[in-house]
């Protein structure tokens, strides 16, 4: 998996509604990227088998 760069970061954020500052974006991306690395090591056998379900958040409008 390719390494996530800023703008990857901001989409993230947005997506989400986080509000991360200019300042942080490297700090972020960094523990972000170890994060999936961590998480890619992790493969039990027949994990690319099970569809992942969609994670919806809901606003207070």
């Amino acid at each position: 998996m390719p390494e996530l760069n800023d703008d990857d970061i901001r989409v993230l954020a947005k997506a989400v509604n986080l509000d991360i500052q200019d300042s942080d974006i490297t700090d972020v991306k960094h523990s972000l990227n170890a994060m999936l690395d961590a998480i890619e090591s992790i493969n039990p056998e027949g994990i690319n088998g099970i569809e992942p379900l969609p994670v919806i958040f809901q606003t207070g409008d």
